[in-house]
């Protein structure tokens, strides 16, 4: 068997793996925001793995057998991704866009504009589209149409989709509705001071390396 296909393989059974894991843990959430959110984990998860892997890579050279994951790691990264939204448009908003950006507001019996509702759903939609550019990329016949150096300057650049990601997630974990539990808002946090701890060693790594 090709080893790409049993990445492949491996990558679907710990993503329904993972899933579950995440389903599990918001058993008591209505199934739709349950289901999505899950993806959305999922998503985050094998996004910061790529980080992960590529500055562990700069520490040990051990670890640069890991990178050719990276490409299949990004695949399931948009698949995930793409679900969560894909629940959404279909499970909440019933694909009406304006819905992302307003809250039914009770007294008024309207839906209302919501600054940060709309701000947080507004960074997932440029995470989307900045998403849909990293995939469209990642293939060889991107690196002849656009050239070597602009191919690396896109693909290199996944660290500004990360902070979109992080701060998209850090709204709906700790701003909107913060007074429903969720008890993976300290796991996401940890993740993110890990993602930028491993990238800062692997950085001063880089520099001493260079030094001697």
């Amino acid at each position: 068997m090709d080893s790409q296909v049993k990445k492949h393989i491996t990558l679907f059974m710990l993503t329904a793996l993972l899933t579950s894991l995440f389903l599990f843990l918001r058993s008591d959430w209505d199934p739709m925001h349950a289901w999505n959110r899950a993806f959305a984990d999922v998503s985050v998860l094998y996004l910061a793995a790529i980080l992960i892997i590529g500055s562990l890579s700069k520490l040990n050279n051990k670890m640069k057998l890991f990178l050719n994951w990276r490409k299949e790691l990004g695949i399931w990264t948009g698949l995930t991704a793409f679900t969560h939204v894909y629940i959404i448009f279909d499970g909440w908003i019933r694909w009406n866009f304006m819905m992302l950006f307003v809250v039914f507001n009770p007294f008024a019996n309207s839906f209302d504009i919501h600054p940060g509702f709309a701000i947080g759903n507004l960074l997932g939609i440029v995470c989307l589209l900045y998403l849909l550019i990293l995939l469209f990329t990642s293939n060889k016949k991107s690196i002849k149409f656009l050239g070597k150096e602009a191919w690396q300057y896109v693909q290199q650049r996944v660290h500004i989709y990360y902070i979109l990601v992080a701060l998209h997630t850090f709204y709906f974990l700790f701003l909107h509705v913060p007074h429903i539990p969720n008890v993976l808002r300290i796991p996401f946090l940890l993740l993110v001071v890990v993602v930028w701890f491993i990238h800062i060693l692997g950085f001063i790594n880089v520099v001493m390396v260079k030094k001697r």
